[in-house]
């Protein structure tokens, strides 16, 4: 299942055999039983979610968790540093945790590192039966107010340079309440924090250390293996693996769906400080939500686009996945889905056909997971769309679902397609708190199929993509559809290889692509402080001339508007994905690059070159962060 939510990612590896419909619009990789043992509790997410006290009283004693440090190099250097804080006020509990009770929908309240209780949030109503006529019960959760957003994220919102025109441009108008903030979110990351403090997910930490170690040195023999920067992220790359796993442990129960974000950076909300859980070339544009799903039960999904007319849609996909290398069996784009005016829109899901004109998804028999991929490409004006689903038909919960039966080769497709083995494994019912214990078996389970992944994602750097022999670094050349990558999209990836003083050069021509991105990896394929450091541009933050854009990638700031900071690293990774293509392009994207000293750098840059001040960059920089806050709103709490 580690395998399935990583080929939603990154692009997908896994995922480009597979025949697609539409044009498939985003590209990279999260999961759910967040309510257990209560049944299918998917309705219209909340505007205002509860905060961690609604979930479970948080009246536990704290233990320090602090940086899990297992075994092997950690360098002293400008990369080992404490990760940046997400909140403008200082984080000062990110290394204890509190240990809540089981809330009162039945799911435990996992470690929730302390922050700001919140308000009380409007009554909610969650669904309670799994069976096909659902009940509903309503749920009034008790916490503390929600403080009012802070004028300060708009204030820096109005600074950003609008680099089209080379003007300022005030923000639009954002939600005050992120649409990601659900309850079911809130519960699957307490419950993704307590299970990555148990003893199974320690010990494979241990394991996974050791298969990224080992696959990186053979990957980039040719500069030495990873260098002391790299080394010293190894950790953090490691932890996210385990917090993504944790996220997908939950979401093997399709039975029990809902709709869950991971592969996300560290955050803090509703009273969580929640680690990030980012893998496989992860997409600063993208949010990725992940569904389970299993061809015995029948599903809908709904959602909301805040806007019809901002590209949103058209950069958001739905993609079915099957087995746990997450090949895909059916793709809807944003251009094909059909939406009301309003910006609503539903999609059924079933193992039967769907109706002429309606949005529908056909369950194979080997289907585990539903991913959503949606593309903000303008963080200061898009919102992400609302999502929720609902099982409205299938048998009961059980003990075999919960803990991914459906998801296991030859066994759950068998269960799947055997209505008398569906009755059997029904009449087990799932554990109402399973302990963190049994949660950490089952995730460090996940968390060991990642080593071949790693290995396979970092060679698609280091490796030409015809031949297999290794390339040299700072190479980057026409995109091409990668075996491993979306059947839309185009990638052209490769790794860097640069001293303080030089700056590799990327000339960039979009193509029929209505959407490219240029984000800088650590060797172990993740982002790092992307909301705080320009370390990636895509076509609607970065200025065009003529049609073409150049993009300057260096540790050092060469003043630059299109500026793609390495993030202090000499070496790291680089995947720039191009999507929204049509399914048979007129005019293939392309790609060039060059390394120059920064002396030299105005020589090769086109005439018309944008340079910024300190100060514009300060504000280029201000608007950066406040449009990433805006996905976690309200913020700062």
């Amino acid at each position: 299942m580690a395998l399935g939510i990583g080929a939603a990612i990154a692009n997908s590896p896994g995922i480009a055999a597979a025949d697609t419909t539409g044009s498939d619009s985003s590209s990279d990789a999260g999961p759910s039983d967040a309510s257990a043992g209560s049944g299918a509790t998917n309705g219209s997410p909340s505007t205002s979610p509860p905060s961690a006290s609604d979930i479970g009283n948080n009246d536990a004693e704290t233990k320090d968790v602090g940086t899990q440090d297992v075994g092997t190099t950690s360098a002293e250097s400008k990369a080992d540093k404490p990760h940046p804080p997400t909140s403008v006020t200082a984080q000062t509990n990110r290394g204890t945790t509190a240990s809540s009770d089981t809330s009162a929908a039945g799911a435990p309240a996992a470690a929730a590192k302390s922050q700001p209780a919140q308000a009380d949030p409007p009554t909610r109503a969650v669904v309670a039966a799994v069976d096909p006529a659902p009940t509903m019960v309503t749920e009034t959760p008790a916490a503390p107010a929600t403080p009012p957003q802070s004028p300060a994220p708009l204030a820096m919102l109005a600074l950003a340079r609008r680099e089209t025109d080379n003007a300022v441009e005030p923000a639009a108008s954002v939600a005050a309440v992120s649409p990601l903030g659900t309850a079911q979110q809130l519960v699957a990351e307490q419950i993704a924090a307590q299970t990555v403090d148990s003893l199974p997910v320690q010990l494979a930490k241990m394991v996974l250390r050791f298969g990224f170690l080992n696959a990186a040195q053979q990957q980039f023999n040719l500069v030495g293996g990873p260098d002391q920067e790299n080394l010293a992220q190894l950790n953090r790359a490691v932890d996210e693996y385990a917090m993504g796993a944790a996220f997908q442990q939950q979401l093997l129960n399709s039975m029990d769906p809902t709709v869950v974000m991971q592969v996300a950076p560290p955050h803090g909300w509703y009273g969580l400080d929640v680690d990030g859980s980012r893998i496989l070339y992860d997409n600063p544009d993208t949010i990725y939500r992940f569904m389970g799903v299993n061809r015995t039960s029948t599903y809908v999904i709904t959602g909301h686009f805040a806007n019809l007319t901002d590209g949103v849609r058209e950069n958001t996909n739905f993609s079915l996945l099957t087995g746990l290398q997450g090949t895909t069996a059916q793709n809807i784009s944003g251009r094909d889905l059909v939406v009301n005016p309003d910006g609503t829109f539903t999609i059924t899901v079933s193992a039967e056909p769907g109706l002429p004109g309606e949005n529908h998804i056909q369950l194979t028999s080997d289907s585990t997971l539903i991913a959503t991929r949606n593309t903000l490409s303008d963080w200061v004006n898009q919102e992400p769309m609302s999502l929720s689903i609902q099982r409205v038909s299938g048998p009961p919960n059980s003990l075999f679902s919960q803990f991914g039966g459906f998801a296991l080769p030859v066994i759950g497709t068998l269960v799947a397609n055997n209505p008398l083995l569906t009755t059997l494994v029904s009449l087990v019912p799932p554990l109402a708190d399973p302990p963190p214990l049994l949660r950490g078996v089952v995730t460090a389970g996940i968390m060991l199929l990642g080593i071949q992944r790693e290995a396979q994602y970092i060679a698609v750097a280091t490796t030409d993509p015809t031949t297999g022999a290794r390339i040299q670094p700072n190479v980057l050349k026409n995109p091409t559809r990668n075996a491993e990558f979306l059947a839309t999209q185009l990638q052209s990836a490769g790794y860097f290889q640069l001293a303080d003083d030089q700056a590799l050069v990327l000339t960039i021509d979009p193509g029929d692509a209505t959407y490219f991105v240029v984000p800088v990896t650590n060797d172990w394929t993740i982002t790092d402080d992307y909301w705080d450091q320009q370390t990636s541009l895509n076509n609607v933050q970065a200025t065009a001339i003529d049609g073409v854009y150049t993009i300057v990638i260096s540790p050092t700031d060469p003043g630059v508007a299109n500026w793609v900071s390495t993030g202090g690293l000499n070496q790291g990774t680089i995947s720039i994905r191009f999507q929204d293509l049509p399914l048979d392009p007129t005019h293939l994207p392309t790609v060039q690059s060059q390394v120059v000293p920064l002396s030299q750098l105005a020589s090769v840059l086109p005439a018309n070159t944008i340079y910024v001040t300190p100060a514009e960059r300060a504000a280029q920089l201000a608007a950066r962060k406040a449009g990433f806050d805006n996905r976690f709103a309200p913020y700062p709490q």
